[in-house]
């Protein structure tokens, strides 16, 4: 295992709930790598409720330490545990610690690395404003957030905003669209945009950039709505009012003077565009027409007709462009 390797091990564990790397494991990561680690701010020690795995055992079962006091102060304490094949085996202090991953450590590391300010908690241990980064012409405020896809998540989702341009660093998991309240943000995970270098994160601009690209055209299509269950609905609506819009009055009219009566024309194009169009529909759109001052009857019928049949065929393109 490389320490790049163990950086990657770190952020997955950065988005589960209560990470604990015991002294069994951290004995398996390459010499000196804890030491450097916990100096990097990407680890730290947290109290392990005294347990140790066992020494002698393939599968390191942990046990509950036994602590036995010395007799005078010239000697120290001594831990033991209980193993179900080696009964009493003695431990020492040092397999008794955990370490976990320093949230706060890689929020100030992502930091630098995006050249922005210090860290600011704003849901302590789970979300940190970064400051703003340059984003061609502009800048986008930056957020860290760790386990954005926990069911608590959406608590933690209202704190970047609903206007969906924030760039959201993740350690691993990236969250449902859904989930997000307002417009989705651009979301970029550490495991997928960043290695460590030198002891130093580095992002890879393209994998920030075109999940910045990715979220403002989402944004685009939907129009800044969000893709929940409510924003879903009001897409359809807006494309249901802009193909209805489709049927307007020239058609209306049109087939009014080629038929020579409201239910004529209703008949017509109620078959032509296979939905019922009423004779009421079609007597508005001439009232309209007529104080509008646009209405007139063609000398060329055969005329008329085509401008019917063309925008029956323009209400059918525009269709399966909504429908792409």
């Amino acid at each position: 295992m490389t320490k790049a390797d163990l950086f990657r091990l770190l952020v997955v564990a950065a988005d589960a709930p209560d990470p604990l790397f015991d002294y069994a494991e951290v004995s398996r990561w390459p010499t000196g790598a804890l030491e450097e680690m916990v100096g990097l701010q990407f680890v730290r020690p947290v109290q392990t409720g005294l347990t140790a795995a066992c020494p002698h055992c393939d599968d390191d079962h942990v046990e509950s330490v036994t602590i036995v006091s010395p007799s005078d102060d010239t000697e120290h304490p001594k831990y033991f545990i209980y193993c179900p094949a080696s009964l009493r085996v003695e431990v020492t202090e040092a397999m008794c610690r955990g370490w976990t991953v320093n949230v706060d450590g890689l929020a100030a590391a992502l930091a630098s690395a995006l050249a922005v300010s210090t860290p600011k908690p704003v849901v302590p241990g789970r979300l940190w404003r970064l400051g703003r980064m340059r984003v061609r012409d502009t800048t986008r405020e930056v957020v860290f957030a760790v386990r954005l896809a926990d069911d608590d998540a959406e608590a933690l989702m209202r704190h970047v905003g609903t206007g969906g341009r924030a760039v959201v660093f993740v350690p691993h998991r990236v969250p449902e669209p859904t989930r997000w309240p307002g417009r989705v943000p651009a979301v970029v995970s550490l495991y997928d945009a960043a290695v460590l270098v030198d002891d130093t994160i580095v992002l890879d601009p393209h994998a920030v950039i075109e999940a910045i690209d990715t979220a403002d055209r989402l944004a685009e299509l939907t129009g800044g709505v969000s893709l929940d269950a409510c924003g879903k609905k009001l897409v359809r609506a807006q494309v249901k009012a802009e193909m209805k819009a489709h049927l307007d009055d020239d058609m209306l009219v049109a087939a009014y003077t080629l038929n020579g009566s409201f239910d004529k024309a209703a008949e017509a194009l109620s078959k032509q565009l296979e939905k019922k169009i009423s004779r009421d529909s079609v007597w508005r759109a001439v009232q309209r027409a007529k104080k509008a001052g646009t209405f007139e009857t063609p000398d060329d019928s055969a005329s008329v007709s085509r401008s019917v049949a063309s925008q029956s065929r323009d209400r059918g393109e525009k269709f399966a462009k909504y429908h792409n």
